[in-house]
């Protein structure tokens, strides 16, 4: 279903992304702690307009206009970032096919980026742990080649990251020993 810019199906993005020929290796969404990181502030702000809704109760304010109040400035402030926090969540993700990566991001009901990275343009992954490996997720680090920008992607709450990296990193060694598209070169013959 898409609500705006939004896409809440995954199948949709991928059929998109997919090209005759191709196909998937792996998909894989972002841990739900990623999720709980991005909203401690939120909760903490959350929990503080509370209790100043409950003080100026004792204090005897009509409660009418404070919660009001209260709600309007959690709504505007706070709502939209918990929001935000779990479409990143629940609607992002990561795409390995034969031929690309595709990183998948939607932070709001009007903003999706899809961006695939040809696996020609890859120069390195690498993986590193998050909070001591407890929690089973990582960051990956996409290295692009110099003639593509040359820069850094980083994707951190990623589960069982050192595979993912690792599956990732055959893919693409993969494609570069096997350009033309046509098959393993046998041994003894020379590529043009």
């Amino acid at each position: 279903m898409r609500i705006l810019a939004l896409e809440t199906d995954p199948e949709v993005i991928k059929n998109q992304c997919l090209s005759n020929g191709e196909e998937v290796v792996l998909m894989t969404y972002y841990h739900a702690l990623s999720f709980f990181f991005a909203t401690v502030r939120e909760v903490f702000v959350t929990m503080f307009i509370f209790s100043i809704g409950i003080g100026l109760w004792f204090l005897e304010v009509p409660m009418l206009w404070v919660s009001g109040v209260l709600f309007t400035v959690w709504f505007f402030f706070i709502f939209f970032n918990f929001l935000s926090a779990w479409i990143d969540w629940r609607y992002d993700f990561i795409l390995v096919t034969t031929d690309k990566l595709v990183l998948v991001d939607q932070t709001s009901l009007i903003r999706q980026k899809v961006n695939p990275i040809h696996l020609e343009n890859i120069g390195s992954i690498a993986s590193e742990t998050q909070y001591g490996n407890i929690f089973g997720f990582g960051k990956i680090i996409i290295n692009l080649k110099e003639g593509e920008g040359g820069g850094v992607i980083a994707l951190k709450f990623v589960p069982n990251a050192d595979q993912v990296a690792a599956k990732i990193s055959s893919t693409v060694t993969y494609y570069q020993r096997y350009v033309d598209g046509n098959g393993p070169i046998r041994s003894g013959s020379q590529s043009t």
